[in-house]
């Protein structure tokens, strides 16, 4: 009897999981899949919701912190099979501007590139962030930023504060000009992104303390920029059950002709 009460809660949850996960991701405009940056099991729930949300025909482009936006070109010329892999990475200088190893995120922009799906950089270039420690981030002037710059919320402040007081030696007014910098730029990529590619969903893989919740970081900002973008968090702690998400449904689109080969 026990076992019988115990497979008929669990194939409950299973459909109450499915259901939240179809609703959530059908109600949003901006899915956020965030990460710990060296977490594979992250990286790997991230490709599962990818090739759930490709096989059930949304319509949809990938934005990633991994790359900085004065490099777009380059990922416009991989997806569309004018770029080797190697090539892609050399020419955005992935190694020396982001450096984790690029074998985390690969199976996700080949992936993309298998199925035409859109790369977008979020993240600040390097020399921006240069002039931002130099001048100060209310001395700049930048296309990538958005005008009014957005603040930080006194929780915002507080928890990095928290983080600063285990770096003594960081200067208090860079670093928080520069934590706003990242999450101020990647929130106006996305709602440029949004405005660019209208009817589209963007999926965005960000480090945790860029999206730990809707209220902070680059959903905060978002929400600021365009109060109408819907936006959905969404982690592989909230499942207790490690799914298939491809095999949930099949599509003309999953059997589509491959773009290229990665």
């Amino acid at each position: 009897m026990f076992f019988k009460i115990l497979a008929l809660f669990l194939m409950s949850y299973l459909i109450a999981f499915n259901g939240s996960l179809e609703d959530s991701i059908e109600s949003a405009d901006v899915i956020y899949l965030p990460e710990e940056h060296t977490n594979r099991e992250d990286h790997v729930f991230q490709l599962k919701v990818i090739k759930y949300m490709q096989n059930k025909d949304y319509k949809f482009v990938i934005g990633m912190e991994m790359f900085q936006q004065n490099f777009q070109r380059y990922l416009d010329e991989y997806i569309n099979c004018k770029l080797s892999e190697e090539d892609m990475l050399e020419k955005t200088q992935y190694r020396k501007r982001w450096g984790f190893d690029p074998s985390l995120y690969s199976p996700i922009w080949r992936f993309a590139k298998e199925k035409g799906i859109g790369l977008y950089a979020l993240n600040v270039p390097s020399e921006l962030l240069t002039e931002i420690r130099q001048v100060g981030l209310d001395n700049v002037e930048s296309p990538l930023l958005p005008k009014p710059i957005i603040d930080q919320t006194p929780q915002e402040k507080e928890y990095l504060l928290s983080i600063l007081r285990s770096h003594p030696k960081a200067d208090e007014k860079s670093f928080f000009e520069v934590q706003n910098a990242w999450d101020n730029v990647m929130a106006y990529a996305i709602i440029r992104i949004l405005k660019e590619n209208p009817g589209i969903k963007v999926v965005a893989l960000v480090g945790k303390g860029h999206a730990h919740n809707l209220k902070a970081g680059i959903p905060y900002r978002v929400e600021k920029l365009d109060p109408q973008v819907r936006q959905v968090i969404l982690t592989k702690d909230h499942f207790l059950f490690s799914m298939d998400f491809s095999k949930d449904s099949s599509s003309a689109n999953s059997m589509r002709v491959p773009n290229c080969s990665p």
